[in-house]
């Protein structure tokens, strides 16, 4: 059973009559008489029901992984039970027909019905491989607290996804950079310095209590995987961002990159693709975490120190992902390769 608050401020409760396997619901004025409702439905069928359906496991899952991003959590649950529109029409959810079934009881064709919703959006493979993984995720949760006896996707493949080589550089940033809003640049700033994942769940969600002044380090919680990483930056960049923190907490604002006034940034696609036509590169706000990774190797840092600052688990993902891209660092370590004509025995 369930219970929601629809957006006219009436409560429902979804629930399924003994004996069935199809849910219906009530509709009630308050939550009160909703919960009355709902224990005495509990009552009269002597238990309530073992199985628990994804849409709450689910919720379960949310409960105890507070520290799972708003926004990331917010996905999910558009992804399953949909959204009401302003208008009051009710936006539905590509795998809201996935929220009332067993959880134990998901297939193949679920997988395929829900690739299927999302391709006929346009929606890229990546994409649907996230949304793949998050359901996963809450399946194995869910086996490991014990609420459900088996993840029946855990062996499902994710669809092939191509990435692209991001060839951006340091050069191309620096050409960039004088187009862009001011907002902008600070949140390119912020971004390069702290490695972030330039979008709403990381750079403009980042608030000023993550900052550790005395220590000179800034601890993030991940939107990607949740888990906090620790990050050193640049002194100068600190300095600068101390002076806009004391600015910031003299007028209340406790966003890092903001419009002014403490706006959130919701989009800046426009302000982006202006400034990449006016300076005239080709360039994804994503490649600035790249360039980072990127420069601190090709400038010699260690790839572990990297791989913390990127706040990746496993020093093979930053090797992978970024070494091959650094041919100063190539360059430098074919220098070091001894010539074969050399004659030892003639020194």
């Amino acid at each position: 059973m369930s219970i929601a608050q629809r957006a006219d401020g009436r409560w429902i409760v979804r629930y399924k009559p003994k004996g069935s396997t199809i849910w219906k619901q009530k509709t009630f004025r308050d939550e009160q008489t909703a919960r009355a409702w709902e224990s005495e439905h509990l009552a009269s069928l002597g238990e309530q029901e073992e199985r628990l359906t994804l849409g709450e496991l689910a919720m379960l899952y949310f409960r105890s992984r507070p520290e799972i991003h708003y926004e990331t959590k917010k996905a999910i649950v558009y992804f399953l039970a949909g959204h009401e529109r302003k208008d009051g029409s009710h936006s539905l959810g590509v795998g809201e027909f996935l929220r009332d079934k067993y959880a134990e009881s998901l297939n193949r064709q679920d997988l395929e019905r829900m690739r299927e919703g999302f391709r006929a959006q346009g929606t890229s493979n990546a994409t649907i491989n996230k949304y793949q993984a998050y359901i996963r995720a809450i399946l194995a949760w869910g086996v490991d607290q014990d609420l459900i006896h088996l993840n029946p996707w855990r062996d499902y493949k994710r669809l092939k996804h191509v990435r692209p080589v991001d060839l951006s550089t340091v050069d191309d940033l620096r050409k960039l950079f004088p187009y862009l809003p001011e907002f902008l640049q600070w949140a390119v700033k912020t971004a390069f310095f702290l490695a972030l994942r330039p979008g709403r769940v990381e750079l403009f969600s980042l608030t000023w209590n993550a900052f550790d002044w005395r220590r000179g380090v800034v601890i993030i919680r991940q939107g990607k995987s949740g888990r906090l990483k620790t990050v050193i930056p640049h002194p100068a960049y600190m300095d600068e961002a101390y002076q806009r923190y004391k600015l910031d907490m003299a007028a209340g604002i406790p966003l890092v990159c903001h419009r002014g006034n403490g706006r959130r940034v919701l989009s800046y696609r426009t302000a982006w693709l202006n400034a990449c036509q006016r300076a005239g590169v080709r360039m994804r706000p994503y490649a600035i975490r790249h360039i980072a990774a990127t420069e601190m190797l090709a400038r010699g840092a260690d790839l572990a120190a990297v791989a913390a600052q990127l706040g990746h688990s496993n020093v093979a993902t930053t090797g992978g992902t970024y070494a091959h891209v650094s041919p100063g660092s190539q360059a430098r370590a074919a220098a070091l390769m001894p010539s074969l004509d050399d004659d030892p025995e003639s020194k």
